[in-house]
């Protein structure tokens, strides 16, 4: 393989696959891709505890970026501590990036413990759009005062934390 190095200024002349030469591109060509690439660039926000990660998360990740180039995770470390209704995640903070970390969607992770952090976090960031179930539609949330646009994300799949848990409990005693 021909691994010449590359022409400047002018045109970048691509090495050689085999004998077959690949055509040159023109310096201000790939300016012009490089700079759609970046123009084109949206970056997705979704929070929350994501704790047991079941076939819903995945449906509501997949959504994610049909809507965006990078998924911004916000992850809380225990929802419980604020608002007492909510359970305890069962998987420990670590165990859970171990998981969100390895799927494909997930471009990165950023933990918090309290409402407030996330209110700043949500400030500090570059976001394009933020993801919410639509089970929140109508409700107030953290940060809805900001101007981010809001897409909201189909929960018709029918999977839920709460019915992954109650299954597997149920299979425990059956």
């Amino acid at each position: 393989m021909d691994t010449r190095p590359l022409n400047f200024p002018g045109n970048v002349q691509l090495a050689e696959v085999g004998s077959r030469p690949l055509q040159s591109i023109s310096l201000q060509t790939i300016k012009l891709f490089l700079n759609a690439m970046t123009i084109n660039k949206t970056t997705g926000v979704i929070a929350g505890n994501f704790d047991v990660i079941h076939p819903g998360y995945i449906h509501l990740f997949n959504e994610c970026k049909e809507h965006c180039n990078t998924l911004l995770l916000l992850l809380h470390e225990d929802p419980s501590i604020e608002r007492k209704q909510k359970l305890k995640p069962i998987l420990t903070l670590e165990e859970r990036i171990l998981i969100l970390s390895s799927l494909r969607q997930v471009d990165e992770i950023i933990s918090y413990k309290t409402e407030a952090e996330l209110l700043v976090l949500l400030k500090s960031q570059t976001i394009d759009v933020r993801f919410l179930g639509d089970d929140y539609q109508g409700k107030e949330f953290t940060g809805m005062e900001l101007d981010i646009p809001i897409h909201y994300l189909n929960r018709s799949h029918g999977w839920s934390t709460t019915k992954y848990k109650e299954l597997l409990a149920k299979t425990l005693t059956d």
